[in-house]
């Protein structure tokens, strides 16, 4: 899931491909599809695995006994570079001028990275054993997901009915009037304008496939979930109730882009309808209204007994693992919402560490177990990384440098997430999880190979690549000498706080 959202993002932040405007619109969209199919399907995953528990302690216990294979970890890390290589190769600006090959590249290398993963983990027989252990019911849920992108494409004529049409352009239009805009619409051609900028609303950018993801996964739940909810209770009252709620969060979301368009960046208000924050906004939306129906005694028609049965399983806030992962998950996904709505994305800052903080907090029943005394050699190389990082930005301090005042609100988000959120994030991500699985215990070559994959990995996401790699190669080796994962943290963080206080001290927001 990481790995999807990292090619997910890069695509869509640093390249911001229009498929429209490539020259390639079929293949371009039909990769584009292959990455909500993908999302679609490790959400259903997870779902199923939240439910069936018996089935998630199966999977975990056959992974647990599989045989440790480098070499499929190997493919899987050079697949996902393979992908990332034509922003390398052809630069962001260069993307959709060489549609044909990054495509290529993208699908050969999301190939290589997704069978090196599984291989990764099990072996394929083990995965078949297990799939069939689950029987047909995980199986018929996972090629629902598969199909769910042609689902929402079937549902689009929904768009088309005028009286759900009309009512949706005078609902926008009275969202719009609210904030002081001159709002003109035409809601038979779905035309709306704001102070010059107008656009027409397609039925892929509708919100129609809120309709459709909502009403999916409301189906798996209710096949997972059989006789242990009321059925008639479910689809009578909170499908309804969850249609109306997707249909009103889209009519905010069309507000607020249009607005964005007529008053910051027209541009940046298309992208927000393009790209891939719409989708996973909407399957946000469904997994909280199944999570609801899930904690809901009305529903459940036998709420003692699941009750009993969820008294006994550990709680998913105190694991590790997804503490590690998730958290950098959300990270990234808030890169892409400040995006979508904020033509400047840093000046999305305060919305991004709200989200980091908040996901934080949910897992310290995991976090909070960490224990760690301070060693000079931490904070030592936490100082040597800031000085060469900043001696080395100091030709670029004038290019780089942030234009327009901040207020002090902002500031202080921006010092918050820089010095304590990311850091955490990012090392219970890349030396967490990522070197600690990778390296195994007491093969040195390993090790070794692990921490510069890891570094890598680390590097790329930084302007400077070269300097990137290097602290995640400290941190890494901080890591494994002995000081574990508090270590690279603190190291990370006073790395990240003697930065901080140079760009806040020069107004050059651009070296964090």
């Amino acid at each position: 899931m990481a790995e999807l959202f990292v090619i997910m993002v890069a695509y869509q932040l640093l390249a911001n491909v229009h498929c429209k405007f490539t020259g390639a619109d079929l293949a371009c969209t039909t990769v584009r599809s292959i990455a909500g199919r993908l999302l679609a399907l490790l959400t259903v995953l997870g779902l199923y695995l939240v439910l069936v528990r018996s089935a998630y302690h199966a999977l975990t216990t056959a992974i647990s006994r599989a045989a440790r294979r480098p070499a499929a970890l190997l493919l899987n890390v050079t697949g996902l570079l393979i992908a990332l290589v034509p922003l390398a190769l052809f630069g962001p600006g260069g993307i959709n001028a060489w549609i044909s090959p990054t495509l290529i590249l993208i699908c050969l290398g999301g190939t290589i990275a997704g069978l090196g993963g599984l291989l990764a983990l099990m072996p394929l027989q083990t995965w078949v054993a297990w799939l069939r252990g689950c029987g047909p019911v995980l199986i018929l849920a996972l090629l629902v997901a598969l199909v769910m992108p042609d689902i929402t494409r079937m549902m689009e004529p929904i768009w088309n009915i005028n009286a759900l049409t009309s009512m949706t352009f005078v609902l926008v239009s009275w969202v719009l009037e609210s904030s002081g805009a001159t709002v003109w619409s035409d809601p038979t051609l779905h035309l709306i304008r704001v102070d010059g900028f107008l656009v027409e609303i397609g039925e892929p950018c509708s919100g129609v496939e809120g309709f459709a993801l909502v009403t999916t996964f409301m189906g798996l739940y209710a096949l997972l979930m059989g006789r242990d909810i009321r059925q008639g209770r479910y689809w009578m009252v909170l499908l309804p109730a969850a249609l109306l709620l997707s249909w009103a969060f889209n009519v905010v979301r069309i507000a607020i882009l249009i607005l964005i368009g007529a008053w910051v960046a027209p541009e940046h208000a298309v992208n927000g309808f393009h790209s891939y924050a719409g989708w996973l906004m909407f399957t946000v939306l469904a997994l909280l209204v199944l999570a609801v129906a899930h904690r809901s005694r009305w529903l459940q028609s036998n709420p003692e007994a699941l009750a009993a049965v969820t008294a006994n399983l550990p709680p998913m806030r105190a694991d590790m693992l997804l503490a590690s992962i998730v958290p950098f998950i959300v990270m990234m996904l808030s890169g892409v919402l400040v995006s979508a709505i904020w033509a400047d994305p840093a000046e999305g800052y305060p919305l991004r560490a709200a989200m980091m903080a908040t996901v934080l907090i949910l897992f310290w029943p995991a976090l909070q177990y960490l224990r760690y005394r301070p060693r000079p050699m931490d904070i030592a190389a936490g100082a040597a990384i800031a000085a060469v990082w900043i001696m080395l930005s100091v030709p670029d301090i004038t290019r780089g440098a942030s234009s327009g005042d901040h207020s002090a609100f902002w500031i202080v988000t921006r010092l918050l997430g820089t010095v304590i959120l990311v850091p955490i994030i990012e090392e219970l991500f890349f030396r967490g999880y990522l070197l600690r699985r990778m390296a195994g215990q007491g093969q040195v070559l390993r090790a070794i190979f692990a921490l510069l994959v890891s570094s890598a990995l680390f590097g790329l996401m930084h302007d400077r690549f070269a300097l990137g790699m290097a602290a995640g190669a400290i941190f890494g080796g901080l890591y494994l000498r002995g000081g574990g994962l508090p270590a690279a943290i603190l190291a990370h963080m006073v790395a990240n706080a003697l930065i901080a206080y140079v760009a806040l001290a020069t107004q050059n927001w651009a070296l964090i």
